[in-house]
């Protein structure tokens, strides 16, 4: 998937994140749920991580996380 800074490939499996063209991992962990946000409320827990990632990294230029944002433009 492409976001505006970098292109991503999340494996379906791990739910992993690697960052082309470099190939670095990118470290992104499930934080706490804010008041007011939305809940993907799937069976599968890695079928809703692995759709938060690519929600959050589609829009990847929007992420104000200050540890996310030194591994995406490293």
């Amino acid at each position: 998937m492409r976001g505006e800074l970098r292109t991503y490939r999340i494996h379906l499996g791990s739910a992993n994140v690697v960052m082309e063209p470099d190939g670095a991992y990118l470290c992104v962990v499930q934080g706490r749920r804010a008041p007011g946000t939305l809940y993907l409320p799937f069976e599968d827990e890695r079928l809703s991580l692995i759709l938060s990632k690519a929600f959050l990294l589609a829009a990847d230029h929007k992420i104000a996380d200050a540890s996310i944002r030194r591994q995406i433009e490293r």
